[in-house]
């Protein structure tokens, strides 16, 4: 019970960590005129997936002293990719999200949905190799180029941000990395014994628990964005979030220590984020219905299943 509680406690921290760093990157992006769009898809994308980035990194360092968690690596990236995507847009979702310009759909699909493919083809063999990982980052580090270069923009202009002095912003930031830190420790140590203690593997528990838990914050920024009738930030911020999570932190977690993919990763993880990404895509650029009630609870109705799944099927 101690370890479920520390459990709960690191993801807590994670989310409270991100929630701190936010604010003070909000701050700084408004002082230094950040534009709306590389706001939503770099400031917010990378500011929220700082959890899911350092449980990698903590992960991946301690694969190397010889204990195998590269479940907890390739679990909380995709657990957390399926749940940005099927979770909360299932969730905010019914607040409404409105289409998207069809322009940004060949950009945002070669990125996403080539992401899943690519990690499924370098898994195929069970396993993520140290090139491979450095293959994973090369294709983000395109994507940040496209986005800089391009200067992609969202619809909505900016919104009011707290205007803090530029040293606090700065603090903020500092605060909520050290508490990311100590969070990413926590949630990783504690994940594998309840993992351990309840009979399910380092992939379920991370896929469900630390990926719906890392995704918090995308949650509340979604909301929030979409309260203040910002919808394209909050798209942003999930589409950066996700190529993030499918690209980077698997890349990096190989880098450091090559990833062992279990096949029911191939067979149920990737499977999932791809439909869930393709109706995402169908649903906001396609359509022109965006994503209201009906697509939501599809999207919604996908998660359920998925966490039930992992739960009791294979590989958990």
């Amino acid at each position: 019970m101690l370890d479920f509680f520390l459990l709960v406690c690191g993801i807590g921290g994670l989310w409270f960590g991100s929630e701190i760093l936010i604010k003070g990157a909000m701050s700084l992006a408004d002082r230094y005129r950040v534009s709306d769009a590389l706001f939503g898809m770099l400031v917010l994308a990378i500011g929220t997936d700082l959890p899911e980035l350092f449980v990698a990194f903590d992960a991946s360092f301690r694969s190397l002293a010889g204990e195998d968690l590269s479940g907890i690596v390739v679990g909380s990236a995709i657990g957390s990719s399926i749940a940005q995507f099927a979770l909360v847009f299932g969730i905010a979702g019914f607040v409404g999200y409105p289409p998207m310009q069809r322009k940004f759909l060949p950009r945002n699909t070669f990125f996403l949905v080539g992401g899943i493919v690519a990690v499924f083809l370098f898994s195929m063999d069970g396993r993520i190799s140290r090139l491979e990982g450095v293959l994973l980052i090369m294709y983000y580090a395109a994507y940040l180029a496209v986005l800089i270069l391009r200067r992609v923009e969202i619809e909505e202009g900016g919104g009011v941000v707290e205007h803090l002095p530029a040293w606090r912003g700065w603090l903020r930031l500092a605060i909520g990395l050290a508490l990311l830190l100590v969070a990413a420790e926590l949630t990783v140590v504690y994940a594998t014994k309840f993992a351990t203690e309840v009979g399910l593997s380092n992939i379920a528990v991370s896929a469900i628990i630390i990926g719906m838990g890392s995704s918090l914050p995308e949650l509340s920024v979604s909301f929030v964005a979409l309260l203040r009738k910002r919808g394209g930030l909050s798209v942003g911020n999930l589409v950066g979030s996700n190529v993030l999570d499918t690209l980077l932190v698997p890349g990096i977690g190989a880098v450091i220590s090559p990833l062992i993919v279990s096949p029911a990763i191939l067979m149920i993880d990737l499977p999932v984020l791809l439909i869930s990404t393709l109706l995402v895509l169908l649903f906001l650029y396609v359509t022109r219905r965006g994503v209201r009630g009906p697509e939501a609870a599809i999207l919604l109705l996908i998660y359920i299943s998925y966490a039930a799944v992992r739960l009791v099927g294979p590989g958990s």
